[in-house]
Formats: structure tokens, sequence, C-alpha cells
């Protein structure tokens, strides 16, 4: 992981947004597949995230339909 995550470090912006983009509907069916582990693994994740951007849940549900 710690590879992968450096290679995305190295990224441009741009190409960060489009690996982003092209991941999405894969992380999309893996959360599908279990939504009881996503809301208990990766909640807390987004809830650190929002904070460290200063962002709350209305901000972010406001932000995601842009």
């Amino acid at each position: 992981m710690e590879e992968i995550k450096t290679s995305f470090d190295a990224l441009s912006k741009e190409d960060k947004i489009k690996f982003i983009k092209a991941i999405m509907p894969e992380m999309c069916r893996t959360f599908g597949e279990n939504p009881a582990q996503m809301m208990s693994e990766f909640m807390p994740l987004c809830q650190e995230i929002m904070k460290d951007c200063n962002m709350d849940m209305t901000q972010m549900m406001s932000f995601m339909k842009r």
C-alpha cells in the first residue's frame, strides 16, 4: 500500500483527479458489497478528513452535490 500511496503522491494534481475518477466505480462496488463495514471503517476517516479541512457534514453534502 505504501508504494501505491507514494506513486499517487508523485502524480500531478490533474493526474490525481484522473486516477480518483478512474477508481471511483470500483470503490462504490466495494463499499456496496458490505455497507456496514464501509460505515464502520470509512466514515470515521471521512469525518477526520472533514475536520482537517474545517468542513462539517452539511458543507460536505453540499460539496458532493456539485
